[in-house]
């Protein structure tokens, strides 16, 4: 048997912060990571739009949430550059959300109309749109370059020792909560955290089942900058990604993404590139000379009202859910660590994660 003070199921972004913050309060960590718990993480676009997603973000409480994971990002990168080197490519140029039909009734704070002509002199491969509502501080990070340096940086903490083998099961009902591995081994922390993506409703122990389905999104890489900024339309997205050899221009474009619900199916078919490709052409024609440079798809970790389950259990203080982001992961990868990692040492989080209690769920108790 291991003993450690915190115990992470889960090595994709939501898990890396959280084993991170908690070492960084002084604890010891054991963090456990299949494959196949980070396989969101890699898959998404990065983007960071709690501006131009507003809609579904209900409450107040909600949206000050996901503000603050996109305004934390700034100082988590430095951060994290400064401690393994890797510089994050990130951009906070702006949403823009077009408009077919002329300019909405109602748009967030802080955002503002932009007419066709505007439009046409800030991205002139758009196709014919009346305008656009600029998100001005929404943005994006490349989420690929951001899990290499999460990882790196888990690598460079001595007080974190990675896990490689799988989950057979949990027991969380001891004083201090216990993981039994496929190898027969056997892990006991003074905190237990379920950070497992899209996995998390099929981990044998907890007290509860998790409400957490796995929903498949598949996207496509184009050669070519067809945009300079994240762009909602279409049916969809197009979000620009830098070059890592020459930082300050866009050499490549992704575009995404399809909503599917398939299990844990996480092929790609020729439906979804079919759709991915009008998507793009509906944003920008020029998208159909563009070469495809890849196809992919991950699962979101989806709940039923679509937001993330955080904080202890009820009955079982010494469990806590880290799980359910769903298109949010990577957006709210930082603040959701430093909200867990207070927990799992014991302190109160600045953070208020009463919409995302796991007590919401009847069908959970």
């Amino acid at each position: 048997m291991r003993t450690t003070d915190v115990v992470v199921l889960g090595a994709g972004l939501i898990g890396l912060a959280v084993a991170a913050e908690a070492a960084a309060r002084g604890a010891s960590v054991l963090l456990v990571g299949e494959t196949r718990f980070g396989e969101a993480s890699p898959a998404g676009a990065g983007m960071l739009a709690p501006g131009a997603e507003s809609d579904e973000l209900e409450t107040d409480v909600v949206r000050r949430f996901a503000v603050a994971g996109r305004d934390l990002y700034p100082s988590f990168l430095r951060a994290l550059h400064d401690e393994t080197g890797i510089a994050v490519p990130f951009d906070r140029n702006g949403i823009l959300e077009l408009f077919a039909d002329g300019e909405p009734e109602h748009r967030p704070e802080g955002s503002e109309w932009i007419d066709a002509r505007a439009l046409r002199a800030l991205e002139p491969n758009l196709a014919e749109y009346s305008g656009a509502v600029m998100h001005p501080n929404d943005g994006s990070v490349d989420n690929v370059v951001l899990l290499a340096a999460m990882q790196r940086r888990i690598e460079l903490r001595r007080s974190i020792t990675r896990v490689g083998a799988g989950v057979r099961s949990v027991n969380a009902t001891t004083v201090r909560p216990r993981v039994i591995l496929e190898d027969g081994d056997v892990l006991e922390g003074g905190a237990l955290v379920v950070a497992t993506g899209a996995w998390a409703a099929q981990l044998e122990g907890l007290p509860r089942r998790l409400p957490v389905r796995p929903v498949r999104g598949q996207l496509l890489m184009l050669e070519g900058a067809l945009a300079h900024h994240v762009i909602y339309g279409g049916g969809g997205y197009l979000v620009p990604r830098r070059s890592p050899d020459a930082p300050h221009s866009f050499e490549r474009t992704i575009i995404g993404a399809t909503m599917e619900e398939v299990g844990f199916d996480s092929h790609t078919t020729p439906e979804g590139l079919a759709h991915l490709r009008n998507v793009a052409l509906r944003i920008t024609p020029e998208s159909g000379s563009a070469p495809l440079v890849s196809h992919w798809a991950g699962l979101r970790p989806v709940t039923p009202d679509r937001l993330p389950i955080l904080g202890p259990d009820p009955r079982l203080p010494q469990l806590i859910y880290a799980c359910g982001h769903g298109r949010n992961g990577i957006l709210l990868a930082p603040v959701t660590g430093e909200a867990i990692g207070a927990l799992t040492a014991g302190a109160t989080t600045s953070h208020d994660l009463s919409p995302f209690a796991i007590e919401r769920f009847a069908e959970a108790l």
